[in-house]
């Protein structure tokens, strides 16, 4: 029997798609995950995704959208649950903008903005299966402005990369830059073999070209990477995972020192190509692409210090379109960093 690294056993299965940039992928996944971690974020994934994704196929939309909206407006009534950690990274987030960008958020507006945008994400997949992406397409919106520099910078260095967080609406805005630009998407697969057989089928509806990047071979991979970027090509990524690896590089976001993946700067670097860092804004109707300054570094932490700080300072701003709010390892950090401001005192006049 196959075993991952730890020892455990696991099962594999070779996935082949149109919209993988090799042609095909072997996926690898361990098969007592779900008794190791019973109440994991990952097997709750493994079970709501295929869950929604056959409610997606074979369902009318009222019924196929209505746990969703039904999930979502329980996670409303939630707000005010002691153990809430979405809430608690909303109180953070909103303490952390008032001190250090004099930036005035109401936690709760920022909770509802939030479930709202993920609700939103879940009615395009709805529109992306059944009409195609020619229907979600208009829902994204990027200004020509910035189109024609990263072309221009396209031709100048013979590729970009461009540098973005885990956005609500990553996905879509995902499928707005891939018919602007010759593009190729570097994504971690998800660790199932049923979850990336759904992102792909996703990723063929979107005629998204993607790179799936988890257990691959690394020189195979950046054998793939360099290619690309010599090929007047955008490369896209996301970047704003906490990584304690020894490749990780230490920056400074929210007054905290954090790991952030080194390899995209790394890369750009040695091809001496730049750096684009974007965000993507979310409503529940529309996504917008919002593109920062780019960078042509010579060293990677210079890159990567660069788009951190793009990050968090449009995180501070637009707290509910990062999906990261509702991610452990970050909202442990916003805990952190907001417990270093003290909680303002009420205004005596009201």
């Amino acid at each position: 029997m196959n075993r991952c690294p730890d020892g455990s056993p696991k099962r594999t299965a070779v996935l082949r798609s149109p919209a993988l940039h090799l042609g095909s992928i072997e996926v690898s996944e361990a098969t007592d995950r779900h008794t190791r971690h019973p109440l994991s974020g990952t097997r709750l994934k493994g079970r709501v995704f295929p869950a929604l994704y056959w409610l997606i196929r074979h369902m009318p939309a009222g019924l196929a959208l209505l746990p969703a909206r039904l999930t979502v407006t329980l996670v409303r009534c939630a707000y005010r649950w002691p153990g809430n950690r979405l809430r608690k990274a909303c109180e953070a987030l909103a303490r952390i903008a008032q001190h250090d960008q004099a930036l005035s958020h109401d936690p709760h507006d920022i909770y509802a903005r939030f479930l709202d945008n993920a609700l939103g994400v879940i009615e395009n997949f709805f529109a992306l299966y059944r009409r195609g992406h020619a229907a979600v397409l208009p829902r994204t919106v990027m200004d020509p402005r910035d189109i024609e520099t990263i072309d221009r910078l396209i031709g100048e260095h013979g590729g970009v990369v461009l540098a973005v967080p885990h956005n609500i609406g990553s996905a879509f805005s995902a499928l707005r830059i891939g018919h602007a630009f010759d593009m190729l998407l570097v994504a971690k697969n998800p660790p199932t073999i049923a979850r990336t057989r759904i992102a792909l089928d996703f990723y063929e509806r979107m005629q998204v070209c993607v790179l799936m990047v988890r257990g691959g071979n690394t020189f195979e991979l950046s054998r793939a990477l360099f290619s690309v970027l010599r090929e007047e090509k955008l490369l896209a990524a996301t970047l704003d995972n906490i990584d304690r690896s020894n490749n990780s590089i230490a920056v400074q976001m929210f007054g905290q020192t954090v790991g952030l993946p080194g390899w995209a700067a790394r890369v750009a670097v040695k091809m001496q190509v730049p750096i684009v860092p974007a965000w993507f804004q979310s409503t529940r109707c529309q996504l917008r692409i919002i593109t920062g300054d780019a960078i042509l570094a010579d060293s990677a932490r210079a890159a990567v210090s660069h788009y951190a700080r793009f990050f968090e300072k449009r995180i501070l701003e637009d707290p509910a379109s990062w999906a990261y709010l509702a991610d452990k390892h970050w909202q442990q950090i916003l805990e952190n960093a907001a417990g270093r401001h003290p909680v303002a005192p009420p205004d005596p006049a009201t």
